[in-house]
């Protein structure tokens, strides 16, 4: 059944994640094919401004602003409001939608129900990022620019580990609440407070603190020139992990409404 869950979960998911995918690959695609002539342009713009300034206007990765645009804004903000709306609507969506007793009255634990949720909401993600991935590819071969296919793989990767956060951020409220709309605002809210204040801190001579937000481990260690940095994505890893912990424990527990 949990089988059966997880593929009826994918099926559900796959329209928006191709979707999805295909836009932030055709907007990397294009993205990289123009960078190449602005690159000269923003560097004399930008050479005389502070290091944590050039990171904010995003001008300090190999590829220069446009790249960096795309890595540090388009593209995370939209894997995490995709994830946000999928982990908050995976379980409470259910409650909202008064589906979930068929759910429940199946001969399946509430356990492997949420897991197959999860795992549905994972594999999304993957595919999303895969996608956006895919057309950064193709652009650096077609248009050549500073960026490598590792960094690259490594800069989606860092991506797609801030989306499992997320997701299971709004997965552990939606299970704790039956509201999806709570579940989504909280955890909407959560993100922007931590863009905010990994953007903002380091502007204001207060870059230590930007580490309490998970977009600093998903950004702060350069991934596109530096490739993966295992330490971060492990933080990014636990956080998912207790909130995933903290959804199986809350959904267990409630009344389920629907």
């Amino acid at each position: 059944m949990s089988n059966e869950l997880l593929a009826h979960e994918l099926r559900h998911r796959r329209n928006g994640a191709v979707v999805l995918g295909l836009v932030l690959a055709g907007y990397a695609f294009f993205a990289l094919a123009i960078s190449g002539s602005l690159t000269q342009t923003v560097d004399n713009l930008t050479k005389n401004m502070p290091q944590s300034l050039k990171a904010f206007v995003g001008s300090n990765v190999p590829g220069g602003y446009i790249v960096g645009e795309t890595f540090t804004l388009i593209a995370p903000i939209a894997l995490v409001a995709y994830a946000v709306i999928a982990g908050s609507s995976a379980v409470a969506g259910e409650e909202r939608d008064r589906t979930m007793s068929m759910l429940s009255a199946q001969p399946v634990t509430r356990t492997r129900i949420l897991t197959a949720k999860a795992c549905g909401i994972a594999l999304s993600l993957v595919a999303v990022t895969a996608l956006f991935w895919v057309g950064m590819a193709l652009a650096d071969l077609a248009y050549g620019s500073p960026l490598t296919p590792g960094g690259l793989a490594a800069g989606a990767t860092h991506l797609l580990f801030l989306g499992l956060a997320f997701a299971a951020i709004a997965l552990a409220i939606g299970a704790a609440t039956g509201r999806p709309a709570i579940a989504s605002s909280t955890a909407g809210g959560i993100a922007v407070a931590a863009y905010l204040s990994n953007a903002m801190l380091p502007l204001a001579g207060m870059g230590r603190w930007a580490e309490l937000s998970p977009w600093y481990y998903a950004l702060g260690s350069d991934p596109l020139r530096n490739g993966l940095d295992l330490p971060h994505l492990g933080v990014l890893t636990g956080l998912g992990a207790i909130a995933l912990v903290v959804a199986v424990l809350a959904f267990r527990r409630r009344d389920l409404k629907g």
